[in-house]
């Protein structure tokens, strides 16, 4: 598989960026490490809370809000009733959003604070509505010493009481900000690109636009001096880098000065713990920006979004989740604030205990929602609250879903997905906007077809297709533009044979033969799951139901329908089958012989089944 191959390729710039991160890689086995059946909080809770879902682990766990002692021992005391119970504990640090501390801590603040091509001070979109000493919520420049000062100092007092990790939001820091208000170009930025291009720049290219000498090269005047202003920028650096003189190189030097300090951050933070720490980042992990960061984290742990206003169970989340299984990265993930805002104001629970099924079907977490963080726009007119506001469920409702899965822990921990059809990601093409392959994601899984990610790298990254990548795999799934180089469009080629446009759902099935069914009900996802390895292990399959109905917030129950499996599907011999769901006791199943393989009649689907399948 690609998993190895671009873990590597996304690292090797750290690597020679910092010369310090090989030893910290080495230690990652002596950091903790999620597990499938992990339950994962957003935040601290109070102690009974724990209880009701079989917390195991805190991310996003905060810091002290303040220097003073009752700030720290508020926080110290959170930390405390968590590993009390054997829960891991993730202190959080905030790269966007801690603007206020920053403007109490450092006298020189504004000399951190990201800068528009004009000039003009940055603020962060979403906190539209928070103010701070008269001053409204400055995007700070991650790229900035005083800044970076700052975020250190957030973390001094984290880990006094054996915190096992640390969470980063925002940890693009000032890489985003192009898009927020057409920035960086603070004086800290303009200077580490300039060093960025003497180390990495083509010089006849750079003549060829006009720059003679990088000596006191000034990005944003030069831009200036071309009649660019910062809408411009803001509007096209994304989607038309080519009408921006030196924007892709220029969006590249952030991303990667993002990353670097990251890994930096997470070596000073390990310093102070005297003990290497498990990190994880919030990220919707959707974009091949947000891969770049995987060697240096140990899972992700962030807002994916999705769709609640669809009034649907959304498939978008499995892209995350098929993304984090190419980079061999654990998804522990919650909603988008818009997703909660509309959860909150138009009452629906019951979408939220879909997205949990879905995210552990799948193999990652969901984090269940204790005091969610939710977001409308100004001009949002669905319900009353507008911007920053909070919803507080009762535990009953979800806690149910996550104490099913650690009971069930067995049928969770060490599994890994069945994949006989590849669906190609080309990076090039998704940095150009090009989705269609996300499109085909939700597709394949409303088709049940049991399938993996298959990466072709883009500009500025080692990662290729090679046939290696294709090995095992009956169809390879195909979406156009796929904008891949001559040397992987070569691959292609070559595999033409197995290659299915989408969506030609004809060739596919000819392919590769379809190896669930669901006989008896529509709307129902089957996901198949082995434990590498281990041959006494059941076979595992997840049913999913989709069918919610808004009106009632519930999904409607299937009855009596016929669940068929091939025989190259199971690799084994199969005459027992048991049925797992939450509130319900374990039911044994008959199998009976089919055509190609096997049927399991399943008397009635609610949210969610596991049928366990192995010999009897």
């Amino acid at each position: 598989m690609m998993t190895g191959r671009l873990a590597r390729a996304g690292v090797a710039f750290v690597l020679i960026a910092t010369g310090t991160i090989p030893a910290a890689l080495a230690q990652e086995a002596e950091r903790m490490q999620l597990k499938r059946s992990d339950v994962v909080f957003m935040g601290p809770a109070p102690v009974e809370v724990y209880q009701q879902y079989g917390t195991t682990v805190v991310s996003w766990g905060g810091r002290p809000w303040g220097d003073t002692d009752d700030a720290v021992k508020w926080y110290l005391d959170r930390v405390r009733a968590a590993r009390e119970m054997d829960i891991k504990y993730l202190p959080g640090a905030a790269f966007r959003t801690a603007f206020a501390h920053m403007i109490d801590h450092d006298p020189d603040f504004m000399d951190s604070v990201c800068r528009s091509l004009e000039g003009e001070p940055i603020t962060v979109p979403w906190l539209w509505d928070h103010e701070h000493k008269g001053h409204p919520a400055y995007w700070f420049c991650t790229n900035a010493p005083g800044y970076r000062a700052y975020l250190k100092h957030q973390m001094v007092r984290a880990f006094e009481k054996g915190a096992d990790g640390l969470h980063i939001d925002d940890y693009m820091g000032t890489s985003g900000a192009h898009w927020a208000g057409g920035g960086c170009f603070c004086r800290h930025c303009v200077a580490a690109f300039r060093d960025y291009l003497a180390k990495n720049a083509d010089p006849e290219e750079l003549r060829r636009l006009g720059v003679a000498s990088l000596e006191g090269f000034d990005y944003g005047a030069f831009l200036r001096s071309q009649g660019v202003t910062a809408k411009d920028f803001r509007e096209r650096a994304s989607w038309n880098p080519e009408r921006i003189p030196l924007s892709h190189a220029f969006l590249e030097f952030q991303r990667r000065a993002a990353v670097e300090w990251v890994a930096q951050y997470r070596l000073y933070c390990e310093e102070v713990a005297g003990r290497p720490l498990a990190l994880c980042v919030n990220s919707a992990v959707t974009h091949p920006d947000e891969l770049l960061i995987a060697p240096v984290v140990t899972f992700f742990s962030g807002e994916v979004p999705a769709e609640a206003d669809s009034d649907k169970v959304s498939a978008l989340p499995v892209w995350s989740f098929k993304l984090g299984d190419v980079v061999e990265r654990p998804v522990a993930c919650t909603a988008s604030g818009q997703d909660w805002a509309y959860v909150k104001g138009m009452g629906r629970p019951g979408l939220v205990r879909a997205w949990i099924v879905q995210a552990y079907a799948f193999g990652h977490q969901f984090m269940p929602p204790v005091h969610q963080w939710c977001y409308s726009d100004a001009g949002e007119t669905r319900w009353e609250e507008k911007g920053t506001h909070w919803y507080d469920p009762s535990p009953e409702e979800f806690a149910y879903l996550c104490r099913f899965v650690r009971e069930n822990a067995g049928l969770f921990d060490g599994y890994e997905a069945v994949a006989n059809v590849g669906l190609l990601y080309s990076e090039e093409a998704f940095r150009r906007w090009q989705r269609q392959a996300m499109d085909a994601c939700g597709d394949l899984v409303h088709l049940n077809v049991p399938f993996r990610l298959v990466p072709a790298g883009g500009a500025g990254t080692d990662q290729r297709l090679t046939g290696e990548d294709l090995v095992g795999l009956k169809a390879l799934v195909v979406t156009e533009p796929t904008l891949l180089d001559e040397d992987q469009q070569a691959v292609l080629d070559a595999a033409e044979a197995r290659v299915v446009r989408w969506p030609d759902e004809e060739r596919l099935r000819a392919l590769a033969p379809p190896q669930a069914v669901v006989e008896g009900a529509g709307g129902v996802t089957v996901v198949a799951r082995v434990k590498p390895g281990d041959s006494s292990a059941p076979f595992v399959c997840h049913l999913v139901n989709r069918n919610y109905l808004p009106d009632s917030d519930a999904m409607a129950v299937q009855r009596d329908l016929t669940l068929w499996l091939s025989r190259e599907l199971c690799r084994r011999g199969v005459a027992a089958a048991t049925l797992h769901a939450p509130r319900r006791e374990p039911v044994s199943l008959e199998v009976a012989p089919a055509p190609g393989g096997f049927e399991v009649t399943i008397p009635e689907l609610d949210l969610w089944a596991v049928l366990a399948l192995g010999p009897r």
